[in-house]
């Protein structure tokens, strides 16, 4: 029987291969002999349906790691949006960065992995309902800004992230702006929209 270790060195491996060398030109086998399990014997299909499940496990993985870490009412405990915004943001990059490998991988073979994209689709929802979404609620209720349309505006807010991590992924930060400048000044802005009561 296969430990558990094995399983954990099978998946680690695959998702490695996958990104170094690309999803379909890594075979089941070449995830074997990596993890140092006999090639095509069989170990891989005792933890796995397949790679596509490997994949989806890993961008679930992602994605709990990253909600387990962004805990609503310690984020709200800090009473200044911007401060919150601050960590909930540099959660996002520190997971991003811990997770790269794997994002530019769903970047560049998205579009040809079904499987791969409806669970990416998934994991950002789950984010977006379980800390964005309801951070978004708390904040309105606690500003004068108008209290409707919190999905909408959370996906406004935080789509500049996603946008700051891509041209980062890209090698081109947009504008040249670092990490810590680009949330300064995004921070400062939303953080000054909601005192203002939602005006602009």
């Amino acid at each position: 029987m296969i430990s558990a270790s094995s399983r954990d060195r099978l998946f680690a491996v695959a998702v490695k291969l996958f990104c170094e060398r690309g999803f379909r030109e890594t075979t089941v086998g070449d995830i074997e002999e990596a993890a140092g399990l006999t090639r095509r014997a069989g170990g891989f299909y005792r933890h796995f349906k397949s790679k596509d499940d490997v994949l989806v496990q890993a961008i679930d993985r992602m994605a709990e790691e990253m909600i387990a870490d962004i805990r609503l009412e310690d984020v709200i405990s800090l009473k200044s949006p911007r401060a919150e915004l601050l960590v909930i943001a540099r959660s996002l990059l520190r997971h991003a960065e811990n997770y790269r490998p794997l994002r530019l991988l769903l970047q560049r073979e998205g579009h040809k992995l079904l499987a791969l994209r409806h669970a990416a689709r998934r994991a950002n929802a789950r984010l977006a309902t379980m800390d964005v979404v309801p951070w978004v609620e708390n904040v309105l209720l606690r500003s004068r800004a108008p209290r409707n349309n919190a999905r909408e505006l959370a996906l406004i807010i935080f789509g500049a992230v996603v946008l700051h991590l891509i041209s980062i992924d890209r090698g081109d930060p947009a504008f040249g702006l670092k990490d810590e400048a680009f949330l300064e000044r995004w921070a400062d802005h939303w953080a000054n929209w909601f005192a203002r009561g939602g005006q602009d």
